[in-house]
């Protein structure tokens, strides 16, 4: 199960981010209404997989496109590792 709340420029993620969660937000449409500046908070996040990991690289594309820019911050470490592993860390921009 993942849940996904706005408050304001902040996206909070709880849950799990994998792939049978992110395929009930697909398309994203919540990232057309985040401000310029916006800010991904991953950490409720209790587990992401590969095609989580892919599904944020789409929305930092997506984000790109509409002008927002966008950062993620609280990476678990789960998530981070996997990045890594995955050789996409250095393109999450995380604080």
């Amino acid at each position: 199960m993942l849940e996904i709340k706005q408050e304001g420029a902040t996206v909070q993620f709880n849950g799990e981010l994998n792939c049978t969660t992110v395929v009930k937000h697909w398309p994203f449409k919540l990232l057309a209404k985040l401000p310029k500046q916006a800010e991904f908070n991953l950490a409720g996040l209790r587990h992401v997989d590969t095609a989580g990991l892919a599904w944020l690289l789409q929305q930092l594309a997506q984000a790109k496109k509409q002008g927002i820019s966008l950062r993620f911050s609280q990476m678990p470490t789960q998530l981070r590792n996997l990045a890594a592993v995955s050789d996409v860390l250095p393109l999450l921009p995380t604080d």
